[in-house]
Order: structure tokens, then sequence, then C-alpha cells
């Protein structure tokens, strides 16, 4: 363990909890409360015209502390990149696609780079890259889900495969217990967004954050698709249940639809202006999260994303707090202490 997170210790972080980077919703304050605590705090991909300047609040609000910046790639433009590296961030995640050449150059600008992977054939793709750390998402994850197994079943093995590169382990981490449960299966540190949306912090609307402590079960769709036709894990609403069958399915007309406007999605990124003709009657949702500011009334008719187990989530905590707790489950000082 200790010498597979030299690399993050280099860089600056206290603790391998890495707070996911959530368009939208995990903006500059979410980001610097989780690197104040020690942790990774993640900004939340932009509009490009926005980037810039999201970068720098962050870097401001951290106070000299490290952050991490979500490069989602199907929404990632070249001055995504060029700003990342011109203002020299100290940490990367990569989602949702493979390009060796993008990882080489962030590395050669000195920037720490994860990618986060669903399967064995992408974490060995980002392995051979040099990838200097990997994030494995189960299928339980909130959000858009790229991971097909459930973590329990395909964590080891990548593990196994990384050899010496941190693997951080992303599906249904919320407590020090299931912290615990992914280090005995070999992870280095973990990452989890549900945990962090529900935090005060976080960009959510209050019935979004509502919605996740009353909620107990979430569906798999591919509703939410204008611009990104993925498949992600949301709560129930009123648009989901009008328009998804018992499987999460939408029509297969919609599908075609998204295929299409994907074309764009470079230009006309997941932005909460976009949302503001959507309602449940109507079956064209972007994947624009519910974030603060936007009417109350569209939780019926946006993307609520949350994990499997969004269950067990029962309160809206300072970010600082759910950093102390999942860290506690890597603290060797602490197992020290209780071993005595």
């Amino acid at each position: 363990m200790k010498d597979k997170l030299s690399g993050l210790r280099d860089v600056g972080v206290s603790y391998p909890v890495m707070q996911a980077g959530m368009p939208g919703i995990a903006g500059p304050e979410l980001a610097a409360a989780v690197s104040l605590a020690g942790g990774i705090g993640t900004l939340g991909i932009t509009d490009v015209s926005q980037w810039g300047m999201a970068l720098a609040l962050t870097r401001r609000l951290c106070q000299g502390r490290p952050f991490n910046a979500n490069l989602l790639l199907p929404f990632t433009r070249a001055r995504h990149i060029e700003l990342v590296i011109a203002q020299q961030v100290p940490m990367v995640t990569l989602f949702w696609g493979r390009d060796a050449a993008l990882i080489q150059r962030l590395k050669r600008a000195g920037i720490f780079t994860f990618q986060q992977v669903g399967s064995m054939d992408e974490a060995r793709f980002a392995l051979d890259a040099g990838i200097d750390a990997l994030i494995v998402q189960g299928r339980e994850a909130g959000g858009h889900v790229r991971g097909t197994s459930l973590l329990k079943s395909i964590l080891p093995a990548i593990v196994d495969q990384a050899g010496g590169v941190p693997v951080f382990a992303a599906g249904g981490m919320y407590t020090e217990q299931d912290a615990l449960a992914a280090r005995h299966m070999g992870a280095s540190g973990v990452s989890t967004g549900t945990r962090f949306v529900a935090t005060n912090e976080s960009r959510a609307h209050d019935a979004y954050k509502r919605g996740l402590v009353e909620a107990n079960d979430t569906v798999v769709t591919t509703l939410f698709g204008l611009n990104w036709d993925a498949p992600h894990r949301v709560l129930p609403n009123e648009a989901t249940r009008r328009w998804c069958d018992e499987q999460g399915r939408a029509p297969a007309w919609l599908r075609g639809l998204h295929k299409l406007t994907g074309l764009g999605r470079r230009v006309t990124p997941m932005k909460a202006e976009l949302t503001h003709w959507q309602r449940p009657a109507l079956p064209l949702f972007t994947g624009a999260a519910l974030e603060v500011g936007m009417p109350a009334r569209m939780q019926a008719c946006t993307a609520l994303y949350a994990g499997a187990e969004v269950g067990r989530i029962r309160s809206v905590m300072p970010a600082a707090e759910v950093v102390r707790e999942l860290a506690a489950a890597f603290d060797q000082r602490r197992k020290a202490d209780r071993a005595a």
C-alpha cells in the first residue's frame, strides 16, 4: 500500500479518498472542501468557455492543496486539455474513452493521471498506455455506468493485473466499512460520487439531496441521453415512470434520436441552461443533473444520479466528514491503535 500511493503523496494527497467529478454538481466549492480535508477533490467538467475560470477558482479555494480535474472524454475538447496543462492542474481523471496519446501528453506535463474503467480490457489498455492509477467502476455505481460487473467480481482481478499501479474502487463506497471491504479486495483507495452529492458543499439542488436521503431504489436507463447515449443509474422520477419499461429501457425511437444528437455533444455539453424546456411529458431529456438554482419542479424530469446502494445514505453531511470516514479504512495508525 505504501509504495503504491507514493506518487499521490508526492502530489500532496493525504488520504486515498476521491470525490467523483460530476458535471454541474462537483463545482469548485465541493472539490476544495474534499481537498482541504486531505482527499482528492475533483472539479467536474464544464463548458469550455467556463473551464479556465473554474480551474482557477478551484485552485484558489484549495489554498495550496492538490485537486483533480475530470475530463469526461465524450465532452472533452482540445481547449479543455490545453487549460489543464497551462494551469498545471496536479491530477486528472479520464473517463469513457481510450486515448493513449492523451495519457502520455498529460504525464509529460507532470500531471498525475487516473483512468476510470469498467472492464479488464479497458484496464489493460490504460496500463499499457502508462496510466498512473486506475479507478474501477462496478455496475452498482451511480451516474454514467461503464461497469457491467459487480465491483467485487472485477476489482480483485484488475488489482492483480495492475501490479504496482494503485487501483481505486468505485460503486457503493459510502462508509468506512465499504472502504474496508474494498481495501481487503486489494484497492489502494476509493472513489464515490453519490455520497458526495449528499453533502453541504455540492451544487445539487436541495430537492435532489432530499431525494437521495429518502430513496431506496434506482433504475439504469438511457432516458436522459440527449447528446450522450450512454447508460446511467438514476433515482426513479416522473420521467422514468412515464417513459421507461420495467427494465428501465427507453423507447427505441428515442434511443435513435439520442445517437443523432450525440454528434454535436462537444459543442453542446450537459449544461443546466439546456434544461429549461424539459417536461415529463416531452421525452427530450439531457444528462444535466438537478443543480441549485434550477426550479424544484425539475426534479420530475432531470437526471437524479445515484448508486444502487442509495438506501444506505440517510443524511446530508459536510464533505470533510465523508473524507474522514472513508479515510479511516486506510489509516494505518488507527488500525494499530485498535489492534493494541
